[in-house]
């Protein structure tokens, strides 16, 4: 396990979940299967997810899957997207693994959030991720909320109507005050150490609405720490052989920082 941001496969995946589970932190898994072009290669990515189902089953981990609609056709193929998704999607309640639906790129946001809509109808938990740098998510937030989606806030690390860290950072505190004005759980992947300590203090008598989510790879003691202090804690855990373009944004976010003289929590 010798990559900072990913691991190579299930067996790694089975290994490092376990022990974070064991120190009280929830894992998110998703595979490194991003921008599938053809079918062959959605129908490889649709069959990974599905082996990761049931390795998070067989093993009893405390993980959900997260599936990139990238991966599985929206690239190519709406409809194959739409069925691959709500494949995986029964799947993982047949096996009691809960399932989320990543967002990628301003362009897949409209179908990606529909397609959590359809899947919701089933009066089954799901999860969509919502990006702090869009102007629409004001209203998604109210759209999921009304249909019974799980929101997982995070900044955004394509492109999308902002770009201005302290735009972006004052938004992601007006989503969270309306998420949290709806008194149901709610998930936010941040590194920010200010945004997490203002959040902090937001919720000092209702730490169950919120689990706070990082990435593998930043913020292990901040982990640990905010555990012992009672948070709901969440490891985006990221696996596969193809992590080029994921690793490329990881890297970005950290030289991002650096420029702007900051550094996310420890």
């Amino acid at each position: 396990m010798d990559n900072r941001w990913t691991l190579r496969d299930l067996n790694e995946v089975v290994q490092w979940c376990s022990l974070r589970n064991t120190q009280g932190i929830r894992c998110t898994i998703a595979t490194l299967t991003e921008y599938a072009k053809t079918p062959d290669q959605a129908l490889q990515s649709f069959e990974l997810n599905i082996d990761c189902i049931k390795t998070i089953a067989e093993h009893s981990l405390n993980s959900s899957l997260s599936v990139k609609p990238t991966s599985i056709g929206i690239l190519f193929d709406r409809n194959e997207y739409f069925r691959n998704l709500n494949l995986l999607f029964h799947e993982a309640q047949d096996h009691h693994v809960g399932f989320e639906i990543d967002m990628e790129g301003r362009n897949f946001v409209a179908d990606t959030l529909y397609s959590a809509l359809e899947l919701a109808k089933e009066k089954q938990p799901v999860t969509v991720a919502l990006q702090a740098y869009l102007d629409r998510t004001f209203q998604d937030i109210d759209l999921c909320k009304m249909n019974g989606i799980s929101v997982r806030l995070v900044k955004g690390s394509y492109f999308g109507d902002r770009n201005d860290f302290a735009t972006i950072k004052s938004k992601m505190q007006q989503y969270v005050e309306k998420l949290l004005s709806k008194q149901t759980l709610f998930s936010i992947g941040t590194h920010d150490p200010e945004l997490i300590e203002w959040l902090k203090n937001q919720i000092t008598k209702q730490k169950n609405l919120v689990e706070f989510g990082f990435l593998k790879g930043l913020a292990d003691r901040t982990k640990i720490e905010m555990v012992s202090q009672g948070y709901q804690i969440a490891e985006y855990v990221p696996f596969g052989p193809k992590g080029d373009a994921y690793i490329l944004r990881r890297e970005r976010y950290l030289e991002t920082l650096k420029q702007l003289n900051r550094s996310p929590v420890p």
